[in-house]
């Protein structure tokens, strides 16, 4: 059990210190408000969709799809689930009025790319688990990938008008459509044609350099968005707006302390019923989803809204400083339970 601790702990601190590199950035005045919005868009336009292009089309066919079509079903159940906790947090710790959408919005969504990208691919390198499978992050990737195929439409369509409080008959596409999904439908489509995979992915093939080329963009992501996600959580809301902290401990219980022990509960009925195939690090990837915090661009959307930008600040700084203890619990009690599955 402490060595199961001790790889959760580390891996957890090395997203943390990626994250506090960021924030570093940002306290000399190299990562500028200017220059933190260019990368954030070099990332969300070119990396991520590079790298969710060579992950999924170099790890999805026909036949795994079938079998991995839980991961995009468990995104909606995580978000229905982090809903009516949030809603029941709502009732009892009865938050501002104001803020009551941006409870429900944080236990809603989590930060299911950037946070378990990184987390992920630590954890296949260094637990005992996986210490004979050399393949074992790239699956956690396209296994990631593919629940952000629901996950992300449903945070920008969903999410963004919530916010807003606008009604759902004035949403756009545009609203929903984002490259990472476009890349992530693209990668299904590669790997699922066998024409195209023979053409860009299979050893030797014609275009592989075009692989080859996103596959080295893709790794790349994980660390600028990590940076990126630092410089945010550096910014200070002016001292005149404060949040409640009801607010800030109902998005706690609910997102980083109910909802995983909802998550892993429900894993392990999921494996018990024979609806997850025997590979642990699926069984992995959907606890450690339900552990998250809350997704970053939640700050984007309020932004852009106009309205909430200080009390989403303050909650998502709070809860990922919280994070760092109860990823790192979460992490250690999954890999156990994995361990037994």
């Amino acid at each position: 059990m402490l060595a199961i601790f001790s790889t959760s702990f580390f891996c957890v601190l090395q997203v943390c210190l990626v994250c506090v590199a960021g924030v570093w950035l940002v306290r000399k005045g190299i990562l500028t408000a200017e220059l933190r919005r260019g990368l954030s868009q070099v990332v969300t336009v070119l990396l991520v969709p590079c790298l969710l292009l060579a992950k999924i089309g170099s790890g999805v066919d026909v036949a795994a799809l079938r079998q991995l079509l839980v991961l995009p079903g468990t995104a909606l159940v995580y978000i229905a689930l982090g809903w009516a906790i949030g809603a029941l947090l709502v009732l009892i710790m009865r938050p501002p009025v104001e803020h009551r959408r941006l409870v429900l919005a944080c236990c809603g969504f989590g930060n299911s790319g950037y946070i378990p990208y990184p987390l992920v691919v630590a954890i296949a390198g260094t637990a005992p688990l996986f210490a004979n499978d050399p393949d074992a992050g790239s699956r956690g990737v396209v296994y990631i990938s593919l629940y952000l195929v629901v996950m992300s439409p449903c945070l920008w369509g969903i999410g963004y008008p919530f916010l807003s409080g606008m009604p759902l008959r004035t949403l756009r596409w545009s609203q929903i459509i984002s490259p990472p999904l476009v890349a992530s439908l693209g990668g299904l489509v590669i790997g699922c044609v066998p024409m195209l995979r023979n053409l860009l992915v299979a050893p030797g093939a014609p275009l592989r350099v075009v692989y080859d080329t996103c596959d080295l963009l893709g790794s790349a992501a994980i660390p600028c968005a990590l940076l990126v996600l630092g410089a945010n959580l550096a910014d200070r809301p002016k001292a005149h707006e404060r949040t409640a902290a009801s607010t800030v401990l109902a998005v706690a219980w609910g997102r980083l302390v109910l909802l995983p022990l909802v998550g892993c509960l429900l894993v392990i009925g999921m494996r018990k019923a024979g609806w997850l195939t025997d590979d642990p690090m699926l069984a992995l990837v959907l606890m450690i989803q339900a552990s998250v915090p809350s997704a970053t661009n939640l700050v984007l959307m309020c932004q852009m809204h106009g309205r909430g930008e200080a009390a989403i600040s303050r909650i998502l700084v709070a809860s990922y400083l919280l994070a760092v203890p109860s990823m790192t619990a979460c992490v250690a009690l999954f890999l156990w339970v994995v361990e037994r599955l």
